[in-house]
């Protein structure tokens, strides 16, 4: 080494290597190294291709005035990749081939092909990319047709993976979440536990998935080209173009004919057919404006099934009549939730949906009639409301940006002021209330109330009513109090994983029946703090993932 290099650095003095580039230019440039050194460090093809289905997501969704996203993003990693001489470089420019647009993949082909004779290796799994078959579909959904999960499991070079998929056809049949998984059998495996009366798995054929997803994803992209932000879950930017790789291996599906809108004579004969029901017979006058109001909606969210119910569909027109609708009257206001009641009664009897079905549908649709009228702007509620679920509190001590966590936590354990028990209506209940709140709770257990009724009765369905809705009132005080609050803590995490409201509740008593078992049965003390250690654990750990019928939004 010379005496003039050793030890020193050649000083820049702010100076740019020749041909660096600056700018927008720069940050395509190191997207670009970034991306080269994550495919050269994958072991094998399914981890190169979430890597770059991860780059590839970043962009997607971003709407740009006048611009395409692919283009201005997409297009110049290629040609970057293209002068970058590495084995990573080749492997990324073959996973683009794969992943990207139909232009993407035509322009990253060439820009591969061109390195690789120019002597430039590739990346030994590179070989594997294209071998890949669907050689099995499953389809789960909520026999309501709120969602429907679509697992494809994948087989390549002696490997399986899968892409589970869930369409919400309550948010015009729009890919909600989409995930990969290298253990299909184990997804597989959970998919078919929640076989039941209200969940329907079986297989299908390549392409009646197609039928599914292709639709599907194609809405999906079509309302983010449009600048319309469809409601995705966190994961499915990042996990898209490998999933969209993977549906373009299905047929594609024949072009399915528009459906006809009920025209106006059809919309006033459906909603005469409803008030002659003997659902209706006890409805207001006002309920024929509901009744309409029902039937619009339903013909132009699935004109294909105009008079289709869920729990998700309710949800979702309940959502937009009081929100973003056509104004109502007061009496219709007031006919609401007695119109909706029996609408979903009537069309689940229509539909012949299950006992079991029906009554999760009007379980959950009592629930959300309940809650009308119950604004979560503590300044907009009735002062009686909002003293109600404020009661307690000394809003000195509490932080103006911890009321709406303390609102939501209250809201969570008592949602609504309202109820329905058998026959008898309460339209204002006091949740600050412990008697109150009990009753509220008990409203919200329809397939007890007749039980509940009878001083000796028993249990329904092996459950026993009054421990059922006890464990129920504890936790909901324990949310209520925040005492402890680890309660509130797993509720939140519950929730984030998809499951509702009910389900959170039904979790956390689990462990709470466990904790009192001693106490209850004389065979020993309960341990608080042991209660704590394990309601803290819920939501932290799980099995392999599915993603979950979320019946309400």
């Amino acid at each position: 080494m010379s005496p003039q290099s050793k030890g020193r650095k050649r000083k820049t003095s702010g100076a740019r290597r020749r041909n660096e580039p600056q700018g927008p230019d720069a940050v395509i440039a190191q997207i670009c190294r970034t991306a080269v050194r994550d495919v050269e460090s994958a072991s094998d093809a399914l981890e190169a291709e979430l890597h770059a289905s991860g780059l590839l997501g970043v962009w997607w969704g971003k709407y740009l005035i006048d611009a395409d996203p692919e283009v201005v993003f997409g297009e110049p990693l290629i040609a970057y990749a293209g002068r970058n001489r590495r084995s990573g470089a080749v492997g990324l420019l073959r996973l683009i081939a794969v992943l990207g647009t139909d232009r993407q993949r035509e322009q990253a082909a060439a820009a591969a092909d061109a390195l690789v004779e120019s002597g430039v290796r590739e990346p030994g799994w590179v070989r594997e990319l294209g071998t890949e078959q669907v050689t099995e579909a499953w389809r789960y959904g909520d026999v309501f047709g709120d969602q429907t999960g679509v697992l494809l499991v994948v087989e390549r070079a002696g490997a399986r993976h899968g892409v589970v998929a869930l369409v919400d056809h309550t948010l015009d049949g729009i890919v909600k979440d989409v995930f990969v998984t290298d253990e299909p059998d184990a997804v597989l495996a959970d998919i078919r536990e929640i076989d039941d009366a209200v969940t329907h798995v079986r297989g299908i054929t390549p392409e009646e998935a197609g039928a599914v997803l292709v639709p599907a994803f194609a809405m999906t992209d079509r309302l983010a080209g449009a600048d319309l932000e469809p409601p995705v879950d966190e994961e499915f930017g990042p996990s898209r173009a490998l999933a969209v790789a993977r549906v373009r291996l299905l047929p594609a599906p024949a072009p399915a004919p528009a459906p006809a809108p009920l025209d106006a004579t059809a919309r006033t004969a459906v909603v005469d057919e409803f008030l002659g029901s003997e659902e209706a017979h006890d409805l207001q006058p006002a309920a024929r404006g509901c009744a309409e109001l029902l039937v619009e909606f339903g013909s132009a969210v699935d004109p294909a099934r105009p008079l289709r119910v869920g729990p998700g569909l309710v949800d979702r027109f309940l959502d937009e009549t009081l929100n973003d609708g056509p104004e109502i009257s007061d009496d219709e206001f007031e006919a609401l939730p007695a119109t909706v009641r029996a609408w979903a009664s009537w069309a689940g009897r229509r539909a012949e949906l299950p006992e079991a079905a029906m009554a999760v549908l009007l379980d959950e649709v009592d629930d959300m009639v309940c809650s009308i009228g119950r604004p979560s702007d503590p300044e907009a509620v009735p002062s009686d409301v909002a003293d109600a679920y404020l009661a307690g509190l000394d809003l000195d001590d509490v932080q103006p940006e911890d009321l709406p966590d303390v609102l939501e936590r209250r809201m969570f354990a008592v949602p609504a002021v309202g109820t329905r028990i058998g026959d008898e209506e309460f339209p204002f209940l006091d949740p600050s209330d412990p008697d109150d709140r009990g009753m509220l709770i008990e409203g919200e257990h329809p397939e007890y109330h007749e039980a509940l009724a009878e001083p000796e009765s028993d249990t329904v369905d092996g459950v026993s009513p009054r421990l059922h809705i006890t464990v129920h009132e504890i936790v909901a005080n324990q949310l209520w109090d925040d005492d402890p609050p680890e309660v509130w803590r797993s509720a939140k995490r519950l929730s984030a994983t998809g499951m509702d409201r009910h389900d959170v509740l039904h979790a956390i008593g689990e462990v709470l029946v466990e904790h009192l078992h001693g106490a209850l049965t004389g065979s020993g003390p309960s341990d608080p703090a042991r209660y704590v250690e394990q309601i803290d654990i819920l939501g932290r750990t799980g099995k392999a993932r599915v993603v979950p019928l979320r019946r309400k939004r």
